[in-house]
């Protein structure tokens, strides 16, 4: 057995063990994810409504690994949960069904390897949401929403909303610009709002490029018209269950 055969099943069955484990909260979220190492393992608790997301920001801080993630679309009832605004505290939102999830895993593993079995272990736990790995030809990772429950409860395929084909125009603009018009032509194909949200303005708005093409998806694009400010970038693709729409919150790595 080779040592990655070995590494996937050590990892497996700790997993399996921690996501047996796994509980619904809505009332004790944790604003980060509480990560430790001990004897050549990392531990990483998350307790969130989207506790695969909140794990990712965990490995962003301790491994400066730029992985994007994108929400599934949240329409079954037992996918959601009625809560506490995290922002406005007087009144009440819709969130996605999350709560505690916890994996572990032997330090000093590569970054494909421990993503990959951190999105297998989630997609074994009872949080909502079931999610693919992907790697683009520049090497960048994106966790990506490609099934939660439909109307009727049911584990369902959707396709990602990214992966849609758009066409834009090939011309001169600011990254912040073309972002918007990726945005808006998603919004036209696939019929759901995507709004920009949190985003580092003022490199996007000093960026010039000339990005476009016909039958491309919409990840392609944004990732070659977010390669052009030569900072290394993420986004999290978050869907809102009350607008049924998304909101696009573009990130900085931050320099060490």
């Amino acid at each position: 057995m080779n040592s990655l055969t070995s590494l996937t099943c050590a990892v497996l069955l700790t997993g399996s063990l921690l996501s047996s484990q796994t509980a619904r909260e809505t009332t004790s979220y944790l604003k980060q994810a509480e990560i430790s190492e001990t004897a050549g393992k990392v531990h990483i608790v998350a307790n969130s409504p989207r506790p695969l997301a909140q794990i990712l920001d965990s490995l962003r801080e301790k491994y400066g690994w730029a992985v994007s993630y994108e929400d599934p679309q949240f329409i079954s009832e037992l996918d959601l949960v009625d809560a506490e605004d995290p922002i406005n505290h007087a009144r009440r939102t819709n969130l996605p069904r999350g709560g505690v999830f916890s994996v572990e895993f032997p330090s000093g593993a590569e970054e494909e390897t421990t993503l990959q079995l951190v999105v297998d272990l989630y997609n074994r736990s009872n949080n909502p949401g079931r999610f693919e790995l992907r790697k683009s030809e520049q090497r960048n990772f994106s966790v990506v929403g490609v099934e939660a429950r439909d109307r009727h409860g049911q584990i369902s395929r959707q396709r990602a909303l990214l992966d849609v084909q758009i066409m834009l125009a090939t011309r001169p603009r600011t990254a912040s610009e073309t972002v918007r018009l990726i945005c808006r032509q998603i919004a036209a194909q696939r019929g759901v709002a995507v709004t920009v949200g949190v985003s580092p303005r003022k490199v996007l708005d000093q960026t010039s490029l000339t990005v476009g093409g016909t039958n491309m998806s919409a990840r392609d694009l944004l990732l070659r018209t977010l390669a052009a400010t030569r900072r290394t970038i993420y986004w999290q693709l978050l869907f809102d269950p009350n607008s049924k729409g998304y909101f696009l919150d573009i990130h900085l790595k931050p320099t060490s």
